[in-house]
Protein backbone atom coordinates (compact mmCIF):
# COMPACT_ATOMS: atom_id res chain seq x y z
CA UNK A 1 0.00 0.00 0.00
CA UNK A 2 2.63 2.40 0.73
CA UNK A 3 4.03 2.83 -2.67
CA UNK A 4 1.30 3.26 -4.71
CA UNK A 5 1.25 6.85 -6.09
CA UNK A 6 -2.47 6.59 -6.57
CA UNK A 7 -2.87 6.88 -2.69
CA UNK A 8 -2.61 9.73 -0.50
CA UNK A 9 -2.59 9.37 3.15
CA UNK A 10 -3.53 11.67 5.66
CA UNK A 11 -3.54 12.58 9.25
CA UNK A 12 -4.34 15.40 11.58
CA UNK A 13 -2.13 18.08 13.31
CA UNK A 14 -3.22 20.95 14.99
CA UNK A 15 -6.74 20.43 13.33
CA UNK A 16 -5.25 20.77 9.75
CA UNK A 17 -4.80 17.39 7.22
CA UNK A 18 -1.37 17.20 6.59
CA UNK A 19 -0.17 14.84 3.67
CA UNK A 20 2.12 12.00 4.90
CA UNK A 21 3.42 10.76 1.43
CA UNK A 22 3.33 7.32 2.94
CA UNK A 23 1.33 5.13 5.35
CA UNK A 24 2.10 5.73 9.38
CA UNK A 25 1.04 5.09 12.68
CA UNK A 26 -1.27 8.03 12.86
CA UNK A 27 -3.05 7.74 8.97
CA UNK A 28 -6.55 8.19 9.34
CA UNK A 29 -7.63 9.10 5.96
CA UNK A 30 -6.66 7.11 2.71
CA UNK A 31 -7.64 8.97 -0.54
CA UNK A 32 -7.71 6.61 -3.35
CA UNK A 33 -8.01 7.64 -6.83
CA UNK A 34 -8.50 5.52 -10.00
CA UNK A 35 -7.33 2.57 -8.16
CA UNK A 36 -5.95 -0.45 -10.02
CA UNK A 37 -6.40 -3.83 -9.57
CA UNK A 38 -3.63 -4.46 -6.95
CA UNK A 39 -4.48 -1.41 -5.18
CA UNK A 40 -8.06 -2.69 -5.08
CA UNK A 41 -6.63 -6.30 -3.74
CA UNK A 42 -4.32 -4.53 -1.19
CA UNK A 43 -6.49 -2.50 0.40
CA UNK A 44 -9.73 -4.95 0.49
CA UNK A 45 -6.80 -7.67 2.30
CA UNK A 46 -5.40 -4.48 4.63
CA UNK A 47 -9.03 -3.48 5.92
CA UNK A 48 -10.62 -6.67 5.36
CA UNK A 49 -13.36 -5.05 2.64
CA UNK A 50 -15.80 -6.40 0.62
CA UNK A 51 -14.21 -5.90 -3.30
CA UNK A 52 -17.59 -4.23 -4.46
CA UNK A 53 -17.13 -1.68 -1.68
CA UNK A 54 -14.52 -0.31 -3.96
CA UNK A 55 -14.84 -1.86 -7.31
CA UNK A 56 -18.44 -0.36 -7.04
CA UNK A 57 -17.13 3.18 -8.24
CA UNK A 58 -15.62 1.84 -11.18
CA UNK A 59 -19.36 2.00 -12.74
CA UNK A 60 -19.51 5.67 -13.25
CA UNK A 61 -24.11 4.98 -13.55
CA UNK A 62 -23.59 3.24 -9.47
CA UNK A 63 -26.24 4.58 -7.62
CA UNK A 64 -26.16 6.30 -4.46
CA UNK A 65 -26.63 3.47 -1.29
CA UNK A 66 -24.95 2.72 2.41
CA UNK A 67 -24.25 -0.77 3.55
CA UNK A 68 -23.85 -1.73 7.43
CA UNK A 69 -24.51 1.53 8.87
CA UNK A 70 -27.04 0.12 11.03
CA UNK A 71 -24.67 -1.73 12.71
CA UNK A 72 -25.17 -0.58 16.66
CA UNK A 73 -21.30 -0.89 17.03
CA UNK A 74 -19.31 -0.78 14.10
CA UNK A 75 -17.83 -4.08 13.69
CA UNK A 76 -17.14 -4.42 10.04
CA UNK A 77 -16.72 -1.93 7.40
CA UNK A 78 -19.58 0.27 6.22
CA UNK A 79 -20.04 2.04 3.29
CA UNK A 80 -21.63 5.08 2.42
CA UNK A 81 -22.03 5.94 -1.74
CA UNK A 82 -22.99 9.48 -3.09
CA UNK A 83 -22.83 10.88 -6.47
CA UNK A 84 -21.24 14.07 -6.92
CA UNK A 85 -21.22 16.59 -9.68
CA UNK A 86 -17.88 16.79 -12.07
CA UNK A 87 -17.23 19.44 -14.41
CA UNK A 88 -16.26 18.60 -18.51
CA UNK A 89 -16.57 19.50 -21.32
CA UNK A 90 -19.96 18.12 -23.79
CA UNK A 91 -19.49 16.37 -27.05
CA UNK A 92 -20.70 19.46 -28.72
CA UNK A 93 -18.33 21.49 -26.70
CA UNK A 94 -19.96 22.91 -24.08
CA UNK A 95 -19.34 23.56 -20.21
CA UNK A 96 -21.76 20.50 -18.83
CA UNK A 97 -21.72 19.04 -15.13
CA UNK A 98 -22.14 15.13 -14.98
CA UNK A 99 -22.18 13.28 -11.33
CA UNK A 100 -19.85 10.21 -10.63
CA UNK A 101 -20.07 7.77 -7.08
CA UNK A 102 -17.69 8.32 -4.47
CA UNK A 103 -17.11 5.68 -1.94
CA UNK A 104 -16.93 7.09 1.81
CA UNK A 105 -16.04 3.34 3.80
CA UNK A 106 -15.33 3.68 7.75
CA UNK A 107 -13.66 1.21 9.08
CA UNK A 108 -14.02 -0.37 12.67
CA UNK A 109 -10.41 0.76 13.64
CA UNK A 110 -11.43 4.24 13.04
CA UNK A 111 -9.32 4.92 9.62
CA UNK A 112 -11.50 6.57 6.77
CA UNK A 113 -10.80 5.38 2.96
CA UNK A 114 -12.25 7.34 0.17
CA UNK A 115 -12.23 5.90 -3.46
CA UNK A 116 -13.19 7.66 -6.51
CA UNK A 117 -12.93 7.23 -10.29
CA UNK A 118 -12.43 10.30 -11.57
CA UNK A 119 -10.70 13.16 -9.32
CA UNK A 120 -13.25 15.42 -7.39
CA UNK A 121 -12.89 19.37 -7.05
CA UNK A 122 -14.60 19.60 -3.60
CA UNK A 123 -11.79 17.77 -2.16
CA UNK A 124 -9.23 20.36 -2.20
CA UNK A 125 -12.03 22.42 0.02
CA UNK A 126 -11.27 19.40 2.50
CA UNK A 127 -7.89 19.32 1.68
CA UNK A 128 -7.22 22.69 2.69
CA UNK A 129 -9.27 23.71 5.68
CA UNK A 130 -9.25 23.53 9.05
CA UNK A 131 -11.17 21.33 11.61
CA UNK A 132 -13.20 23.07 14.16
CA UNK A 133 -12.73 21.33 17.76
CA UNK A 134 -15.59 19.59 18.67
CA UNK A 135 -16.79 15.95 20.40
CA UNK A 136 -16.18 13.77 17.31
CA UNK A 137 -13.33 11.54 16.47
CA UNK A 138 -11.06 12.57 13.86
CA UNK A 139 -12.32 10.42 10.88
CA UNK A 140 -15.91 11.46 11.42
CA UNK A 141 -15.15 14.72 11.64
CA UNK A 142 -13.60 14.27 7.62
CA UNK A 143 -17.15 11.97 7.21
CA UNK A 144 -19.23 15.12 7.87
CA UNK A 145 -16.91 17.54 6.42
CA UNK A 146 -17.19 14.83 2.58
CA UNK A 147 -20.88 14.98 3.50
CA UNK A 148 -21.12 18.57 3.28
CA UNK A 149 -18.58 19.69 0.75
CA UNK A 150 -20.39 17.13 -1.87
CA UNK A 151 -23.87 18.40 -1.35
CA UNK A 152 -22.69 22.07 -1.10
CA UNK A 153 -20.58 21.51 -4.82
CA UNK A 154 -23.74 21.00 -6.47
CA UNK A 155 -25.65 24.62 -5.05
CA UNK A 156 -21.82 26.00 -6.01
CA UNK A 157 -22.56 24.06 -9.85
CA UNK A 158 -26.39 25.01 -10.17
CA UNK A 159 -25.64 28.83 -9.38
CA UNK A 160 -23.31 28.46 -12.84
CA UNK A 161 -25.58 26.64 -14.76
CA UNK A 162 -28.36 29.41 -13.39
CA UNK A 163 -25.71 32.21 -14.80
CA UNK A 164 -25.26 30.71 -17.93
CA UNK A 165 -28.89 30.63 -18.44
CA UNK A 166 -28.87 34.37 -17.98
CA UNK A 167 -26.60 35.20 -20.69
CA UNK A 168 -28.78 33.04 -23.29
CA UNK A 169 -31.71 34.66 -21.83
CA UNK A 170 -30.10 38.18 -23.14
CA UNK A 171 -29.45 36.41 -26.72
CA UNK A 172 -32.91 35.28 -27.57
CA UNK A 173 -33.92 38.11 -29.10
CA UNK A 174 -31.20 38.31 -31.37
CA UNK A 175 -30.69 34.76 -32.27
CA UNK A 176 -31.25 33.05 -35.48
CA UNK A 177 -28.16 30.03 -34.92
CA UNK A 178 -28.33 26.68 -33.47
CA UNK A 179 -25.04 27.10 -31.08
CA UNK A 180 -27.79 28.45 -28.21
CA UNK A 181 -29.69 24.99 -28.45
CA UNK A 182 -26.59 23.07 -28.33
CA UNK A 183 -25.83 25.03 -24.87
CA UNK A 184 -28.62 24.81 -23.72
CA UNK A 185 -29.12 20.76 -24.56
CA UNK A 186 -25.83 20.28 -22.11
CA UNK A 187 -27.57 22.74 -19.62
CA UNK A 188 -30.51 19.85 -19.99
CA UNK A 189 -28.85 16.88 -19.41
CA UNK A 190 -26.79 18.55 -16.46
CA UNK A 191 -29.86 19.59 -14.80
CA UNK A 192 -31.14 15.71 -15.54
CA UNK A 193 -28.03 14.44 -13.60
CA UNK A 194 -28.32 16.78 -10.98
CA UNK A 195 -31.82 15.10 -10.06
CA UNK A 196 -31.74 12.09 -10.30
CA UNK A 197 -28.34 12.51 -8.43
CA UNK A 198 -29.55 14.45 -5.40
CA UNK A 199 -33.09 12.72 -5.08
CA UNK A 200 -30.64 9.06 -4.83
CA UNK A 201 -28.13 11.14 -2.16
CA UNK A 202 -31.06 12.38 -0.43
CA UNK A 203 -32.67 8.87 0.09
CA UNK A 204 -29.23 7.44 1.42
CA UNK A 205 -28.87 10.15 3.10
CA UNK A 206 -32.28 9.68 5.41
CA UNK A 207 -31.83 6.22 5.32
CA UNK A 208 -28.40 7.21 7.28
CA UNK A 209 -29.84 9.32 9.94
CA UNK A 210 -31.50 6.79 11.29
CA UNK A 211 -28.50 4.98 12.55
CA UNK A 212 -29.11 4.58 16.44
CA UNK A 213 -25.57 5.76 16.92
CA UNK A 214 -26.03 9.13 14.81
CA UNK A 215 -29.19 9.42 16.62
CA UNK A 216 -27.59 9.26 20.13
CA UNK A 217 -24.66 11.77 19.11
CA UNK A 218 -26.32 15.09 18.67
CA UNK A 219 -23.29 17.15 16.85
CA UNK A 220 -23.60 14.39 14.24
CA UNK A 221 -27.53 14.05 14.20
CA UNK A 222 -27.29 18.30 13.49
CA UNK A 223 -24.46 18.02 11.10
CA UNK A 224 -25.91 15.45 8.99
CA UNK A 225 -29.57 17.15 9.18
CA UNK A 226 -27.81 20.46 7.80
CA UNK A 227 -26.56 17.79 4.70
CA UNK A 228 -29.71 16.78 4.36
CA UNK A 229 -31.42 20.27 4.35
CA UNK A 230 -28.71 21.59 1.85
CA UNK A 231 -29.34 18.56 -0.52
CA UNK A 232 -32.79 18.77 -0.39
CA UNK A 233 -32.76 22.74 -1.33
CA UNK A 234 -30.28 21.13 -4.15
CA UNK A 235 -32.91 18.65 -5.51
CA UNK A 236 -35.55 21.58 -5.58
CA UNK A 237 -33.51 24.19 -7.01
CA UNK A 238 -32.73 21.45 -10.00
CA UNK A 239 -36.35 20.44 -10.67
CA UNK A 240 -36.89 24.82 -10.64
CA UNK A 241 -34.47 24.69 -12.96
CA UNK A 242 -34.56 22.54 -15.47
CA UNK A 243 -38.30 23.47 -15.77
CA UNK A 244 -37.21 26.86 -16.82
CA UNK A 245 -34.62 25.33 -18.92
CA UNK A 246 -37.46 23.41 -20.59
CA UNK A 247 -39.38 26.14 -21.35
CA UNK A 248 -36.26 28.29 -22.56
CA UNK A 249 -35.46 25.42 -25.10
CA UNK A 250 -39.45 25.72 -26.31
CA UNK A 251 -39.23 29.76 -26.38
CA UNK A 252 -35.64 29.72 -28.09
CA UNK A 253 -36.62 27.59 -30.91
CA UNK A 254 -40.05 29.65 -31.68
CA UNK A 255 -37.83 32.69 -31.56
CA UNK A 256 -35.07 30.82 -33.99
CA UNK A 257 -37.26 29.63 -36.30
CA UNK A 258 -39.45 33.20 -36.17
CA UNK A 259 -35.78 35.00 -36.75
CA UNK A 260 -35.68 32.93 -39.92
CA UNK A 261 -39.05 33.34 -40.83
CA UNK A 262 -38.69 36.72 -40.59
CA UNK A 263 -35.27 37.06 -42.79
CA UNK A 264 -36.87 35.00 -45.51
CA UNK A 265 -39.85 37.16 -45.23
CA UNK A 266 -37.65 40.34 -46.19
CA UNK A 267 -35.69 38.72 -48.67
CA UNK A 268 -38.79 37.42 -50.49
CA UNK A 269 -39.89 41.00 -50.20
CA UNK A 270 -36.70 42.14 -51.58
CA UNK A 271 -36.78 39.78 -54.48
CA UNK A 272 -40.39 40.63 -55.37
CA UNK A 273 -38.66 44.55 -55.28
CA UNK A 274 -35.93 43.83 -57.74
CA UNK A 275 -37.43 41.45 -59.97
CA UNK A 276 -39.64 44.86 -61.38
CA UNK A 277 -36.68 46.30 -63.25
CA UNK A 278 -36.18 42.79 -64.46
CA UNK A 279 -39.67 42.75 -66.29
CA UNK A 280 -40.10 46.08 -67.43
CA UNK A 281 -36.21 46.12 -68.93
CA UNK A 282 -36.94 42.59 -70.29
CA UNK A 283 -40.31 44.17 -72.02
CA UNK A 284 -38.41 47.21 -73.48
CA UNK A 285 -35.38 44.83 -74.90
CA UNK A 286 -38.14 43.12 -77.20
CA UNK A 287 -38.16 43.81 -80.99
CA UNK A 288 -41.79 45.62 -80.97
CA UNK A 289 -43.47 48.93 -80.90
CA UNK A 290 -43.79 49.77 -76.89
CA UNK A 291 -44.81 53.38 -75.69
CA UNK A 292 -42.59 56.02 -75.60
CA UNK A 293 -39.98 53.60 -76.75
CA UNK A 294 -39.83 56.10 -79.93
CA UNK A 295 -38.83 58.97 -77.64
CA UNK A 296 -35.35 60.65 -78.04
CA UNK A 297 -35.48 60.42 -73.37
CA UNK A 298 -36.77 56.94 -73.47
CA UNK A 299 -34.47 55.89 -71.16
CA UNK A 300 -34.77 58.30 -68.62
CA UNK A 301 -38.28 57.96 -68.63
CA UNK A 302 -38.51 53.94 -68.40
CA UNK A 303 -35.51 54.49 -65.39
CA UNK A 304 -38.25 56.84 -63.45
CA UNK A 305 -40.82 54.42 -63.77
CA UNK A 306 -38.99 51.55 -62.66
CA UNK A 307 -37.83 53.21 -59.60
CA UNK A 308 -41.75 54.47 -59.13
CA UNK A 309 -43.18 51.13 -59.53
CA UNK A 310 -40.72 49.74 -57.24
CA UNK A 311 -40.60 52.59 -54.99
CA UNK A 312 -44.51 52.10 -54.50
CA UNK A 313 -44.32 48.31 -54.16
CA UNK A 314 -41.92 48.69 -51.41
CA UNK A 315 -44.40 51.24 -49.70
CA UNK A 316 -47.21 48.45 -50.05
CA UNK A 317 -45.00 46.22 -48.55
CA UNK A 318 -43.41 48.00 -45.64
CA UNK A 319 -46.90 48.97 -45.07
CA UNK A 320 -48.78 44.97 -44.84
CA UNK A 321 -45.28 44.75 -42.63
CA UNK A 322 -43.76 42.37 -45.44
CA UNK A 323 -40.50 44.36 -45.12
Amino acid sequence: LGGSIMIKYFSIEDRQLVNTQKETADTIWYCVERPSENEIQQITHQFQIPSDYITSILDDAENSREEEFNQTKLTKPALLLLQYPFPKTSPSGYFQVDTYPFSIIVTPKKKLITITNHEPLFLKKVFSQAFTENDLPANLNIFMQLLWQITFSYNTYLSTLQSQCDVMEKQLRVSTENSQLYQIMDIQKSLVYFKEATTANLTTLKTLVKNKTIQENHALKNHLHDVIIETEQSRTTARIQLKLVEQMNQTFSAIVSNNLNNIMKILTSLTIILTIPTIIGSLYGMNIKLPIAGRNDAFLWIILLMIFISIATAYYLKKGKFL
